[in-house]
């Protein structure tokens, strides 16, 4: 899960198809992921990509609150990955 909530936070949780169907996804597990209900909706609504940048540099931001230096230099490795490669470049990301 993105966010971690679920029943317990009297969040509905969904089965969700990573690669979506109609892009030519299978219904096998490893395609398969939960989500929230409004991070599903989210998902639907927004490129995959945009989601993934989203979801690291949200991540990165509680590793700096945290300070936990192992997970900064991984989300900042892999959003220099979206920035080196051009991907996403409207969905700023600050160091």
């Amino acid at each position: 899960m993105i966010c971690g909530r679920g029943k317990a936070d009297g969040v509905e949780i969904q089965a969700d198809h990573i690669k979506p169907r109609y892009l030519g996804g299978k219904s096998i597990i490893e395609n398969g992921q939960v989500l929230c209900a409004q991070h599903n909706f989210i998902k639907k609504t927004l490129n995959q990509t945009e989601t993934g940048k989203k979801m690291f540099i949200n991540l990165y931001e509680l590793a700096k609150i945290e300070r936990n230096e192992e997970i900064i230099n991984f989300c900042a490795e892999i959003l220099e990955t979206y920035e080196r490669h051009g991907i996403n470049g409207h969905i700023i990301w600050k160091r």
